[in-house]
């Protein structure tokens, strides 16, 4: 009997802490995972959470829906088709950070559209139409609400050649071309220099690696990260940029950032505030949005990382956008009285 009892008790606790274990993940939404389906493997992020927004569970049932498109994408009817069918299959994991938290992102109405109507005709020739589940009409336009487009997302391939200012690899005189990663002794950091574009001389970069409330307020970063630093390129005489391993995207705003690999450009021929090679650091600076990059520029805040970081950032950052949506509020009322 005692037996019995005690093993009738033993599930109760088990059933419990099961129940509890399952509200809690729903509460903190699934898991980024890798990206599995073949289709995807070329789209400019790496990471998903299940379910879809086709409500497949797993991405081996996404995989066995996207792969009716195979023919469709072959025909290349659409230079964004293969994004939004991913987008749709496979969607971006935002990492419960930023502003999306853990809702899942769709495409761009736009993405759809344009999707649409170079691949529609193609299938009406065999007498299919575009699926009423992808329908375009229910999908979020860009500045009205939250969705991606290829534009949206960080360019983290810089495109191959060269700017034609830019001195030849082979030349002994010139760094450029040269990846320095932590690999080479020879460059294990870039110089603590700003390159001066007037005088062609170096100056020592002015800078002071602390995360200061007025600061932030006052620069108000439009991304933050937490990220290790990889490697530095010169990619012509004017710019280079610093590879680093994103973990976290703790802020973004006109950009996605994925996690992985991410490049930050520099005016210049180094990198100010400097990094070092195979150390983390939080990274607070701005977004290109007409180049699709992240910038690392003097006024930047770099930091090496720390987990207490991560509280404050977060209660600064909500500060800040009430603060913002106020102003942007004020300027909106003024506008219509001034019409």
């Amino acid at each position: 009997m005692a037996t019995v009892l005690e093993c009738s008790l033993w599930r109760i606790v088990c059933y419990v802490f099961g129940l509890s274990l399952f509200v809690k993940g729903l509460e903190g939404g699934a898991m980024c995972e890798d990206i599995t389906l073949p289709m995807c493997s070329s789209i400019p992020y790496n990471k998903t959470r299940m379910p879809n927004l086709l409500d497949h569970s797993t991405q081996e049932n996404a995989r066995l829906a996207i792969e009716q498109f195979e023919e469709l994408v072959e025909t290349n009817c659409s230079d964004v088709l293969v994004f939004f069918l991913c987008a749709m299959y496979a969607p971006i994991c935002t990492y419960n950070f930023g502003p999306f938290g853990t809702e899942t992102v769709p495409p761009c109405k736009s993405v759809c559209l344009r999707a649409k109507a170079g691949c529609e005709p193609i299938m009406n020739r065999y007498d299919v139409s575009w699926p009423e589940y992808l329908s375009c009409k229910d999908l979020p336009v860009y500045d009205k609400g939250v969705c991606i487009s290829p534009a949206a997302i960080v360019d983290t391939m810089p495109e191959d050649g060269m700017d034609v200012d830019t001195p030849s690899p082979t030349d002994d005189s010139s760094q450029s071309g040269v990846e320095m990663s932590s690999d080479d002794s020879s460059f294990t950091e870039p110089p603590p220099i700003w390159q001066s574009k007037e005088s062609g001389n170096c100056i020592e970069c002015p800078y002071d690696f602390s995360v200061d409330r007025d600061v932030f307020f006052e620069k108000e970063y439009e991304y933050i990260i937490r990220a290790r630093v990889e490697s530095y390129m010169q990619y012509t005489v004017r710019d280079m940029y610093t590879t680093v391993i994103v973990q976290e995207a703790i802020k973004f705003s006109g950009l996605i950032i994925p996690e992985g690999e991410v490049q930050l450009w520099s005016r210049g021929n180094c990198a100010c505030p400097h990094l070092d090679v195979g150390r983390e650091y939080l990274v607070l600076c701005y977004e290109d949005l007409e180049e699709g990059r992240l910038l690392l520029e003097p006024d930047c805040t770099v930091v090496l990382w720390n987990n207490k970081y991560i509280k404050r950032i977060t209660k600064w950052d909500r500060i800040l956008r009430k603060e913002q949506q106020r102003r942007r509020f004020e300027r909106r009322r003024r506008n219509l009285y001034h019409i």
